[in-house]
């Protein structure tokens, strides 16, 4: 078990074929090796001891091993290889987190830093998070907004300072991010300080390694079915979402818990979903850190009163919008699921989703 490393679980996987060998993802993972042999060697679970005392009297700290900033295109590996990592990884302080609940967070204690007149809140939040844990793994950066982009430079060049150990996956390259966006000239020392204090890796590959798996599958399953929910559980399970420790996702203040998910890929009751309060921003906010979409168990939905109708309507418009790749299991077809309702007119819209997402072209 001490040896453990991410090369002999990513061999694992390729010996019993959830996974297949690719040579820029075992670069990678020569980078993810080294750096967890470098923080485990220095026992940098233990700077929590002494980062307020180090702080305070201004002692020279020990040099930190680079973070690392992983990108490359969709469905390459990157946030699989992150999570191997932050699985076996011997640092007790350690948190593995999406970027857009990330800055969910970080703006929650920023309003509430304002709200206390502390006169730096970007610095409190930052101290914060250093003060609690010792790695941060980020999936899935991305900049929209010249807030955000003004913030995240100011919380990494905090993270960088105290040592904070970032590893990061993103689909787009350092100099890519936030491309175009008003003022952009002020996010670039940003992007200078993570070209400086990160090592910068990208995993190249033609082949969508999520989609390779669904090449020719069908996307909708019958629950009536022996045969179709029979392939529509191997198909999901091949997924490997059982290895994973659930994802947690804060929704109008509240913790929602989905415990099937991994790596990006979600199995997730239509009850889970559907049959609780949630509207157009809290699916795209949960929706966010899909790539995959398993969604089980879709009733006939006139049986179930007109709002979750509503909101299955709501959730399949923003999986269309969002082109998170969707795989169902339903009590009928598309064209029988609602056959009454107030909500008829809006749900020939839906059914025509449904089945173009079936395609195996979709989404491009």
């Amino acid at each position: 078990m001490d040896n453990i490393s991410v090369k002999s679980r990513y061999l694992e996987r390729i010996q019993i074929q959830q996974l297949e060998e690719n040579e820029s993802q075992e670069k990678l993972i020569k980078k993810l090796d080294c750096l967890k042999e470098s923080l485990e060697k220095i026992g940098y679970f233990k700077r929590a001891s002494s980062f307020l005392f180090n702080n305070i009297l201004n002692f020279k700290k020990s040099p930190a091993p680079k973070s690392l900033y992983i990108h490359g295109g969709v469905g390459v590996g990157k946030s699989m290889l992150m999570d191997l990592f932050f699985e076996i990884i011997k640092v007790k302080r350690k948190r593995r987190v999406h970027f857009h609940e990330f800055m969910s967070e970080v703006h929650e204690k920023i309003d509430i830093a304002r709200g206390e007149k502390k006169l730096d809140p970007i610095k409190q939040v930052a101290f914060e998070i250093i003060s609690e844990i010792d790695l941060i793994c980020l999936d899935e950066i991305q900049i929209n907004d010249v807030a955000d982009a003004m913030i995240v430079g100011r919380l990494f060049e905090h993270f960088f300072k105290n040592n904070l150990i970032v590893v990061t996956t993103s689909n787009r390259a350092p100099i890519d991010l936030y491309k175009n966006g008003l003022n952009r000239q002020l996010f670039l020392p940003f992007i200078d300080l993570i070209n400086k204090n990160m090592g910068i890796e990208n995993i190249e590959s033609g082949k969508d390694f999520r989609r390779s798996k669904l090449s020719g599958e069908k996307k909708y399953f019958i629950s009536l079915s022996n045969e179709d929910s029979d392939k529509f559980y191997s198909l999901s399970n091949s997924f490997d979402i059982g290895f994973g420790s659930g994802l947690r996702v804060q929704v109008k203040g509240r913790e929602l818990f989905f415990s099937n998910f991994h790596n990006g890929v979600a199995l997730i009751d239509f009850s889970e979903i559907c049959s609780v309060p949630l509207g157009s921003l809290d699916y795209q906010h949960i929706l966010s850190h899909f790539r995959l979409f398993f969604l089980d168990k879709i009733p006939q939905l006139s049986k179930e009163g007109n709002d979750s109708a509503k909101r299955f309507i709501t959730l399949i418009d923003t999986v269309y919008e969002k082109k998170v790749e969707l795989i169902c299991r339903a009590e009928t077809s598309p064209d029988l699921l609602y056959l009454s309702g107030k909500n008829n007119f809006e749900f020939q819209r839906t059914i025509s989703r449904l089945y173009e997402i079936q395609s195996n072209e979709w989404p491009e």
